[in-house]
């Protein structure tokens, strides 16, 4: 049974607000990418005030953590035991016409290049996540650990995750400026799936596609 989306009530005595994730992937393939989505509504009138951040040191939004098994194994953060080095960190205001959302590429937390091992070809698998974020609400002074599960399918098409990279590593190449951030960015979180990829970026003309390129490989040779 699949739970693609889970919401939780987060409540003090000046504030009440709703969290929530949701899987915003369709086709859900064994080593693709999953980007999933954060949102927290607030259900009052009065606005409210959260801090927000980012890890710099692994590339990822901050404050987010993920736990997950697939077919009977665990798949671990590609980024364990790297040490926290800081990073960009803000203020941001929640009121009830104005949720904030955070997209989350599922990815960057998990190996999940991992469960194409565990499945024959046309086999699918269900991963059971457990998401977590710390919610500070500065306006009421308290802190909540928020904890939501969520549970999807997989399937295993070897010939659909080549397209799917083959067509992400064309919008780099060949495509509008517009399209090439987030297919960048899916496609170094591929990591093994797009490896003969990633390897013709770190050639890149732009040097920063070059550098990024260049530096997901290496991360990966060092863990």
């Amino acid at each position: 049974m699949e739970k693609r989306e889970g919401s939780v009530g987060v409540a003090t005595e000046d504030i009440s607000a709703r969290a929530s994730f949701r899987v915003v992937t369709s086709d859900l393939l064994a080593g693709g990418p999953v980007e999933l989505e954060f949102l927290l509504e607030n259900l009052k009138t009065t606005p409210f005030q959260i801090t927000v951040s980012g890890d710099r040191a692994r590339s990822r939004p901050g404050q987010f953590s993920f736990a997950a098994s697939f077919e009977g194994i665990v798949l671990e953060d590609p980024a364990v035991g790297m040490p926290y080095l800081g990073g960009p960190a803000g203020i941001v205001e929640v009121s009830i016409d104005k949720p904030w959302r955070q997209p989350l590429l599922l990815n960057e937390f998990l190996r999940l290049e991992r469960t194409v091992e565990q499945l024959k070809p046309g086999a699918v698998g269900r991963l059971d996540l457990t998401c977590h974020r710390p919610i500070d609400l500065l306006s009421g002074g308290e802190e909540s650990i928020l904890t939501i599960n969520l549970a999807f399918l997989l399937r295993r098409d070897d010939a659909a995750l080549a397209a799917l990279v083959s067509d992400l590593y064309h919008k780099i190449m060949q495509g509008p400026p517009s399209l090439r951030e987030r297919s960048i960015t899916l496609l170094l979180s591929l990591r093994s799936a797009a490896h003969d990829q990633i390897e013709a970026l770190s050639r890149h003309a732009d040097a920063a596609i070059a550098e990024r390129a260049q530096a997901n490989l290496n991360f990966r040779r060092q863990r």
